[in-house]
């Protein structure tokens, strides 16, 4: 009796488990654009950051924010031109009182809105 409660318990937890995993795991669009991106460093007396540009093989998915060295950056309209992308990404600013920039516990890459949701696309950005 006691072994049949041991392997009832096992069965369950590895049921739960596969279930929580197959439920956070989102597979990439087949149609899914190809991403070419660059960065650079900016520094002046008021702010520095990042520059980063990017471009999409394809209009699809949409962008909403962008993850560079841990710093996520939302992604407005203004910062679109066709298939291409350019933001500035902000870590200090003295112009802005009380600048804080968003963390992000993500890697360099980007969050593409999708029918599922959220789809965040990791993305090896070269310095420029």
């Amino acid at each position: 009796m006691k072994v049949r409660n041991i392997y009832n318990a096992i069965l369950i937890s590895f049921l739960w488990n596969l279930m929580i995993a197959s439920c956070q795991h989102k597979n990439m669009p087949k149609d899914f654009p190809d991403i070419k991106a660059e960065y650079s460093i900016y520094q002046n007396r008021e702010e520095k950051g990042y520059t980063v540009s990017f471009v999409l093989s394809n209009g699809n998915y949409q962008p909403t924010a962008v993850v560079i060295n841990k710093i996520e950056q939302k992604i407005v309209p203004e910062h679109k031109e066709g298939l291409h992308y350019h933001i500035d990404v902000k870590t200090e600013s003295r112009i802005l009182n009380n600048f804080k920039p968003e963390a992000s516990e993500n890697p360099n890459g980007i969050f593409f809105r999708t029918n599922s949701g959220d789809y965040f696309q990791k993305v090896n950005f070269k310095l420029k």
